[in-house]
């Protein structure tokens, strides 16, 4: 287990729970009841709700007897996964600060990217090959400004969350998301 989420789960049994978890934040809620572990919320995928009981369930001897999920829950999509792709680009200060970003990214937006790049000034001339058409000259006025982008195309289900991300979580100084097209193979 990651040695932040750890720290938290410690905290949480400590009865020192105020801050959110580190990876699925304010959507779950954990409460200390006598030995009881109870966790409730919403969250988006089986997968994190799986990896979510896992790290409750490591407690169990350690001061806890039971874990109690009857109020956890799985989103139900009504999107399919797989069929739109969405292409999101931010802009930051430069390459290491864009490489920082796309970390983030990628370890709390919980989505797999089906590409991804951090492009500077002198790699504008992928720009042709990463965008449409219709935002390179957008994007290129960034990289004249000295800005770096981290450009992720994705499933569009998770276009929503994973832009949220980028402009809140990453504090990017730009954040456009281009029209869902259909989804390439491979």
């Amino acid at each position: 287990m990651d040695a932040r989420i750890a720290s938290w789960w410690d905290a949480v049994l400590a009865g020192e729970g105020g801050e959110p978890h580190p990876v699925y934040g304010e959507r779950i809620s954990i409460h200390v009841a006598g030995e009881r572990l109870e966790i409730s919320g919403e969250l988006e995928r089986r997968e994190d709700r799986d990896q979510l009981l896992e790290e409750a369930r490591a407690r169990v001897g350690h001061g806890i007897r039971d874990v109690d999920t009857s109020r956890l829950k799985v989103a139900q999509r009504r999107e399919r996964p797989g069929v739109l792709e969405q292409t999101l680009v931010a802009s930051f200060p430069d390459p290491a600060t864009a490489e920082l970003a796309r970390k983030f990214v990628l370890e709390h937006g919980r989505a797999t990217p089906k590409g991804e790049a951090v492009v500077d000034h002198q790699g504008s001339a992928k720009l042709r090959d990463l965008l449409p058409p219709e935002f390179v000259e957008d994007a290129k006025k960034r990289l004249d400004r000295g800005e770096a982008l981290l450009i992720l195309r994705i499933d569009e289900t998770d276009a929503f969350r994973v832009r949220a991300l980028l402009d809140e979580g990453t504090r990017s100084k730009w954040t456009i998301a281009t029209p869902p097209e259909i989804a390439t193979s491979g």
